[in-house]
């Protein structure tokens, strides 16, 4: 069984990664909303589409997939997001039972 304090230090690695677009929810079991952009090297103008993932995993985790949504997007229509969540899950599904939060987000990244 994986320790409440593993599960930390992996959401204080997302922090770590993506800084302010990082807000912790609920530390343990884990939820978070993740604002993903392009990285353009912090160069707005380039940044054209944008998502607030909302990554919610239960007591199980990491056994169990955390729960994946979109919480707010810009400038991403219905179909990608459909596309973007699914990709996320699948990736998920080939995590399971490994720590995976920053995975999971860099998906979205890609």
């Amino acid at each position: 069984m994986v320790e409440e304090e593993e599960v930390g230090l992996e959401v204080e690695a997302v922090q770590a990664v993506y800084g302010d677009d990082c807000r912790v929810i609920l530390d343990y079991p884990p939820h978070l909303n993740v604002r993903i952009r392009p990285r353009t090297a912090d160069n707005s103008s380039q940044q054209f589409v944008e998502v607030t993932l909302g990554i919610k995993s239960c007591a199980q985790y990491p056994g169990e997939p955390p729960h994946i949504y979109v919480v707010d997007t810009k400038g991403l229509g219905e179909n990608r997001q459909t596309c973007l969540i699914a990709s996320i899950q699948n990736k998920a599904q080939e995590l399971s039972s490994c720590m995976m939060l920053v995975a999971l987000c860099e998906v979205a990244v890609n």
